[in-house]
Order: C-alpha cells, then structure tokens, then sequence
C-alpha cells in the first residue's frame, strides 16, 4: 500500500470525526451539508499559491463554513493573496479606449448606427419567456441588493420580462446563403422596464458556437466563421431587440446587467480588482467596487468579453437612445463566489441623476477635498502601495506597446504649437549641475556645453483649446504651468529641472474650490491647451534639439513631489537607509521597488512617453536608481538603454567592482550642485 493511499484512508476515518466535532459545537447538521476535497486549481488559485497537492479539506454545514488546514507551516507564504493583473490587461485598457472613443463618434453621429426589425429574429431564432422558478430565485439573491438600493426594493414577479432567444432553426446568412445547421446560440435575459434596466442572464454567441463546433472538423479562418453567421448573431443586437419588445420606451435604456459571469477571461480582470481593491474576491457585495468608464479600470471592464457588448449596444443603437450623451459608470461585485457587473449609462443631464450616483459624486468630491488636506509623511507604505499599483498598470501598458498590441496612433507636434499658451523663455547652452554630469560621466555620456540646452518654458497665456474654443488663462495659487528641462542629445539623456502640468494644476484648482473634477478627458478637451502633457512637450523638444531614437536616459533633478519622496524614503528603510551615493539604489522592473518608482508621478511620465514612442524607440529595458547627491536632494535617474545595451551593461558591472565616489570628494561637488543651475 502507497503512502498516498494509507494518507488517504486515514483522512477517510478523520473527516466523519471533525464533522461530529464541529456538529456538537456549532448546532443541527445540515443534511445537505458536504464534504469536498479541493486541489489547488480550485481551493489556492484564489489565493495565488502553487497548483500541486491537497491542502484543505472544506466543510460546510448549514450556513457555517469551516477549513481545515492540511499545510505545513513553511508553506504558509504561499497562501498569501495576491493581486497580479492579467496579462492583456494593459491591451484591455488600451481596446476599452478605442470602444470609447466609437461610443462617442456613434453618439455624435460620425459612425451610422443600426436598425432591426423585430421580424428579424424569425431568421433562426426561437422567442420564449418560459423560465424555471430556480433561475428566477437565483437571479433575485444575486441582484436584491442592487435593486434595493438604486429603486427601493426588487420587483414583483410579473414586472420582470423573461426573454429567452434560441438559434435552433434553419437561417439565411449574412452572404445571403442559406445554412440548415443552427448554430445552437442562446441569449438569456431579464428585463425591467420599469427601472429601465435589462440583464444578460446566459449567453452563447452564434460565433463561438460555430468556431467550437468546427474545432474538431475543420478549423476555420474569422471570414470564414463570419460568413456562416446569421443576420442577427451579436449579443448586443439580440439584447436590443428582446429590450424592444417588453417595453414601449427602448429609448429610456439606462442599466445594463451582466448575471453569473462564466467567462474566464473577464473573471479574471474582475478578481484581479476584487484582490487589489478588496483583499479577496468570492464575497465582495453590492455595491462591490465601482469606476468611471474613462478610468483605466473601467477601459478593461469595458474590453473583456462580457463588457464589449455595452459597447457594441451603444455603438450601434445609441442613436436609438433618448440621450446622446452618457456618462459609463460600471460596478462589479460577487455573491458566494458568482460575479455580477452593473453598467450605469447615466445621461449627461441635470434632472436625470439617480440619488445613487449624487451619492457617489458627492462622496468622491468629499474624498478630494481630504486629499489636498491631507499630509504626505515621508516613507508612507500606503504611498508606496499605491506607487506599485499604478507602475503595474503602467507596465503593462509598456510592454503591450513594446509588442505592438494595440498601439494608438500618436500625434507628432511640431514646436509651434508651444505657441497657443505657453511663454519661451530664450534657449540657452548650459551645462547641468556639477553632479548630474558627474552622473552622466559615471555611465559614459559625459556632456559638453556646445550639446547641452536648456528650455524654459511657462503656460501663462490665454490659449484655444482642442475643440477650438477660447480659454482664458487661470493662474494656481500653486504657481504656473512650467517644464524646465535640459536636453543633450550627444549624451542621449535628458535632465528633468521643474515640472508642473496644466492638468495638474487644473484638477487641483477644482479640489481646492471644493467643485467636482472633470474627467481626464474632458482638461484635455477643454481646460487646457492641446500640447500640454509632459512626454509630449519633452518628445517634441528633444526632436528638436537633435535627438533622435536613441533617448536612454531621463534625470529628475531635486525632486520636491511629496509623494514621489514618501516611496522614496519607504525604499530607503527596506534597504537599510541606502546606499545614497550615485548610483544609489538601483531597480528593475520585475521587482516591487522598480513599479513603484515607475508609478510615482516623477516617474509615470517616462513610462507614457515610452508608450506613446514605442514604435520609434523600440523595446526597452527599464532600471530605475534613486540617490541623494547631499542630505535632502533626492533624485531619480531613469536608465532605458534597449534591452540588448542594458544586459550587455549588468554584465560588466556584475564582472567588475563598483567603485564609489570618495566622500570627501562628492561632499565638494555637492556644494556646487545648486549654484551651477541657470
């Protein structure tokens, strides 16, 4: 007999006697109570562990819930959750922009929307409202609280409109050819007309089916598959037409419901949030999580599989909607491990806001005017966590632009557009301090003054924004809009003095006033001047200083950003407070350290600058070093040679000793470090 087995047969024996135990001790056994071994597939992914062995035994009796823990104590860290994004979730973001980007050209009439008849669905379909009462019982545990809170309570049994769609049935295709093989696509759905609210229940797309059902025949190519599509085959269509038939007001469509979602793929974004946002995911109640449609969370919601169909809805029927402008607010949430998402399409109108959302935008405004009296402590680990969290978005972002997945085309500027609000101060040739070339000659780009020119530039004039409208200029108390910055194209690198964005200052005017932000979108539509973000002003004057595709290296000089100085200092004390002579501290990207420093707002900026030119730059390796050329004067240096130069580069200094700059040698230079400064 197997050590496996006697294992086996010994926990056979043991489980019986813990159930009596924890009977006596927590009341009645439930009769439907069970027993279930569960691997680490099912039991640790959750928990991001590895996936090899028993290691719990679940019991559940009446509503109690009890684990018993099988692992040894070593291997306790592993069952630590964790919050890893998926990794298309930078190339869900970046789709979820462009179905964005259709949702408002549809609305503004640029894309032609589309129109169906309901005669339509006699092309294949079968219509039912028959439902099992289960089904109904269950969509109702699930979705009560919601319904409590936006409307007051769940409606009664005949005010919910069952519709049930099944392409059983021969049908014409899209090419006009006729298929006598149905394709077995399903559309579930609840309707609610009176909160003006339909729900997916379960879907099967015509697509899939055909692609599954060919799988093991013959393989066949998306033109293919599309035409033996029938005239009605997407999910967004078929929910359109079954909304249109249990209500005489279509027009007045606000939620959109997704129920019990089985797509992994989208499970997998929405546990990825429920894990970072909430520290576990299988309980996570309404109201869950919620984010702005614009938001980087709200982008990949919108790409996942069960989120696209919000999109194509409104893409192709939004002009068929009351309001041709919405505002997408998506809530996700989970009831026993069943996850839900609520689309909002709220219209963008002062009497049609439900009390939810002037709650929600209330509380927000609230929590902005916290921020701003809220004091930055140096080494926070909160700001150190929220750092990671944003570099981690930004990583990803890089790489899916690295690989060429889903890449936006990006405007090339030329420097007259510096025109339209900013101020020039005359271009000078100088040096940078003492210290930074004493950086730049330790990595072999000692400059020199006839390379080296220095840029002032100030937003303190009136300007026209992105829509062609007059802006008058608005002075922060703050101060003005600059990016000072001193660009050496024979050294490759450029070295960052002062920055402060039009976006940064626009967004803490509103905080301050006590006034409700606007979107992200909507500063840089009409707040401030069209070129106006950091990567592309330094883009556009490295190009014209002579640069060319071989940008490696980014200084930020003197950083003053609280935030950014917090995750600094937190690094310090994990490292034993330095060290803080160049080169410091230095970090890759595939450590915690490395994203934080790419999320911190001094950092963030190179990462969207080598987003946006990843065609031209190419792929690159990106190390981060953070240092301190005397007390107090924290800097950052950004190293993004290509990933053939950086490697080659580790090489040599892991084969070599680093030799450090003397003391009494930097504490000389450093007195020198400010007055050098023009």
């Amino acid at each position: 007999m197997t050590t496996s087995t006697a294992v086996w047969r010994v926990l056979a024996l043991l489980v019986p006697a813990i159930l009596l135990l924890l009977n006596a001790y927590h009341g009645t056994l439930d009769f439907r109570s069970e027993v279930s071994r569960t691997t680490l597939t099912d039991q640790r992914a959750d928990l991001g562990g590895p996936t090899s062995g028993l290691k719990r035994i679940a019991l559940h009796f009446g509503r109690q819930h009890h684990a018993v823990d099988f692992s040894s104590t070593s291997d306790h860290q592993s069952l630590i959750k964790r919050a890893d994004p998926p990794s298309n979730y930078a190339a869900l973001v970046c789709k979820g922009g462009l179905l964005l980007e259709s949702i408002k050209a549809a609305f503004e009439g640029s894309i032609p929307g589309i129109s169906f008849p309901e005669s339509e669905l006699d092309n294949g379909w079968t219509k039912t409202s028959e439902v099992e009462e289960e089904d109904v019982e269950a969509v109702e545990r699930r979705w009560k609280g919601t319904f409590d809170e936006l409307f007051g309570a769940y409606p009664p049994k005949p005010d919910i409109k069952p519709v049930i769609l099944v392409q059983n049935k021969d049908y014409d295709t899209i090419l006009d050819d006729h298929v006598d093989r149905p394709t077995k696509a399903e559309s579930r759905g609840f309707y609610y007309p009176g909160q003006q609210l339909a729900m997916s229940v379960v879907s099967y797309s015509a697509a899939q089916r055909i692609l599954d059902r060919n799988r093991n025949e013959k393989p066949l190519t998306k033109a293919e598959r599309d035409g033996l599509l029938p005239t009605i085959a997407k999910l967004s269509d078929l929910i359109w037409l079954a909304w249109s038939t249990v209500t005489s007001n279509p027009e007045r469509l606000r939620y959109l419901a997704r129920d019990n979602i089985s797509n992994e793929n989208t499970k997998a974004v929405m546990k990825y949030l429920f894990l970072r946002d909430k520290g576990q995911a299988n309980s996570v109640v309404w109201p869950g999580l919620s984010y702005d449609g614009d938001s980087e969370e709200g982008k990949a919601l919108l790409a996942t599989p069960n989120g696209r169909a919000t999109a194509w809805l409104l893409t192709d029927h939004g002009h068929q909607l009351e309001w041709k402008s919405r505002q997408l607010r998506v809530y996700i949430f989970s009831y026993a491990g069943e996850y839900c998402m609520l689309w909002d399409l709220e219209p963008q109108s002062p009497h049609s806001r439900s009390k939810r959302n002037d709650h929600i935008k209330q509380h927000t405004k609230s929590q902005s005017r916290k921020s701003t009296e809220h004091h930055v402590k140096r080494g926070e680990k909160g700001d150190f966590d929220a750092a990671k969290k944003q570099g981690d978005i930004a990583y990803n972002e890089m790489q899916a632009a690295f690989d060429g997945v889903c890449t936006k085309e990006v405007r090339d500027w030329d420097p007259s557009a510096f025109e339209n609000g900013w101020s020039r101060k005359k271009d000078i040739n100088a040096l940078p301090c003492q210290g930074w070339q004493d950086v730049l000659k330790q990595v072999g780009k000692a400059p020199t003054t006839e390379t080296s020119f220095y840029v002032d530039l100030v937003h303190n004039k009136d300007f026209t924004n992105s829509e062609g409208q007059p802006v008058q200029f608005i002075k922060s108390f703050k101060g003005f809009p600059l990016y000072a910055q001193k660009y050496i194209p024979a050294s490759s690198a450029i070295i960052v003095d002062q920055t402060r964005s039009p976006a940064y200052l626009v967004k803490d005017r509103f905080v301050t006033q006590g006034q409700q932000v606007p979107s992200s979108k909507q500063i840089n539509d009409q707040y401030v001047p069209p070129l106006n973000r950091w990567s592309d002003a330094t883009w556009t004057l490295w190009k014209e200083k002579g640069g060319g595709n071989d940008l490696q290296y980014i200084g930020r000089d003197y950083i003053a950003n609280p935030q950014t100085e917090s995750v600094m200092e937190y690094i310090y004390d994990q490292h034993g407070n330095g060290p803080r002579e160049f080169p410091g501290l230095e970090f890759g990207m595939d450590s915690d350290e490395g994203r934080a420093l790419l999320g911190t707002p001094n950092g963030i900026g190179t990462a969207r600058l080598l987003i946006d030119r990843a065609s031209e730059l190419g792929r690159r390796d990106v190390r981060i070093s953070i240092f301190e050329p005397e007390v107090g004067y924290p800097c950052m240096l950004v190293d993004m040679r290509p990933a053939q130069l950086q490697s080659r580069a580790l090489e040599e200094r892991d084969g070599n000793s680093t030799k450090a700059l003397g003391s009494a040698k930097r504490q000389k230079k450093s007195k020198r470090y400010n007055k050098s400064r023009p």
